[in-house]
């Protein structure tokens, strides 16, 4: 029994021996690895440079488009209709002809008038050589010039019923489709076509009440319309309606919205953003930021690709951009890519200098690159 508990106990010491032995060779057999030094790695980042631009609170609205100045041609009077001068869309001048009606007795009445006209006026320069010689009175003088103007007053009705009978484009503009045919009896009131001018647009858009005190003319709107995605239409507010609407408490705001390639139409609903306190600011994506409790940090990158860790004082936002009010100067570089573990004072490889330095946009990082090992 006591051989067996010898035997039991020399074992055991000799585990202990042995467990002792690999402890020692494990930890203090093999070198060290050297400490790793804090910020010392060179990570990869993209950066984005901070710059000044014009930037201005936005005000989203729902709008509609109205001609600058519209007008629907009809006859002034019965008859037929003798000519079409235009084809569906075209282009007129001020006082350009559009169509015409039948005019034969109104041109034969003025042609007669004309006729009169003329012979008293011959009549009167007869009287005005005789009454020098005094071979006729003063009253038969004054009869030949009120008989002129009488003659000249027919002559302008006659002008005006001759007028009645041609359709003449009151502004520059463009017409509408045709709604007569050639030789068709008209009576006043009959539509012949309709006349725009759209070399400008009238865009009418609601404002709420509240924005009342920041509304006035000159303030510059962007607009877009689904029928040209990602296009950009710009103007100026040139009025603020004089009422607001006390069902929906808002204003009525017209703006005038350049229309040189005559691509916008009335009745096109578009998006208006109007933009107001417009001033010149430094902005950054909106990505650099590092929030921590209630303030907001970025990454600055020096010449030498050392980062450095600056509060910033933001201001108004918009989309992808905000602007900063302090902490960042017009040209500096921040970062906006890596942002992961980056520690004030560390080193970076700037992987998109060469295209901050062209002012081009940064080639986006890999995802070895995001996540080095």
């Amino acid at each position: 029994m006591s051989n067996t508990v010898s035997k039991q106990t020399i074992v055991a010491g000799l585990a202990v021996v042995l467990v002792a032995a690999g402890s020692w060779f494990y930890f203090h057999g093999k070198p060290a690895a050297p400490p790793r030094q804090r910020g010392a790695a060179t990570r990869p980042a993209v950066g984005a440079l901070a710059h000044r631009e014009v930037f201005g609170d936005r005000l989203e609205a729902i709008g509609t488009l109205y001609a600058n100045e519209s007008v629907t041609l009809t006859a002034k009077t019965q008859g037929i209709v003798r000519s079409l001068d235009f084809d569906d869309g075209q282009t007129f001048k001020r006082g350009d002809q559009i169509a015409a009606i039948d005019a034969g007795a109104e041109d034969a009445a003025l042609n007669v008038e004309l006729a009169n006209a003329e012979q008293q006026k011959k009549e009167l320069d007869r009287m005005m050589g005789l009454i020098k010689d005094q071979h006729v009175s003063q009253s038969t003088v004054d009869n030949a010039v009120a008989l002129v103007k009488k003659a000249e007053a027919n002559v302008a009705a006659a002008r005006v019923k001759s007028s009645e009978r041609r359709i003449l484009a009151p502004f520059p503009g463009i017409v509408g489709t045709r709604r007569i045919s050639l030789g068709a009896l008209v009576t006043p009131g009959t539509v012949i076509t309709t006349l725009d001018d759209i070399s400008v647009v009238k865009l009418d858009f609601s404002v709420p009440e509240t924005f009342m005190s920041t509304l006035k003319s000159g303030l510059d709107i962007e607009a877009g319309a689904s029928a040209y995605p990602g296009e950009t239409f710009k103007g100026k507010v040139v009025s603020v309606d004089s009422r607001i609407d006390p069902t929906t408490r808002s204003v009525m705001v017209r703006a005038i919205v350049t229309n040189d390639d005559l691509r916008l139409r009335p009745g096109m609903l578009m998006i208006v953003e109007l933009i107001k306190d417009k001033r010149e600011s430094v902005m950054i994506p909106e990505i650099a930021l590092l929030p921590e409790n209630d303030q907001q940090y970025v990454f600055t990158i020096n010449p030498d690709n050392v980062v450095k860790r600056l509060k910033v004082v933001l201001g108004r936002r918009r989309t992808g951009a905000v602007e900063v009010l302090d902490g960042l100067q017009d040209g500096d570089i921040v970062v906006t890519e890596g942002l992961q573990d980056l520690r004030d004072g560390g080193k970076i490889k700037l992987l998109n200098a060469d295209e901050l330095r062209g002012n081009t946009a940064p080639a986006p990082m890999t995802e070895a690159e995001r996540h080095p090992g």
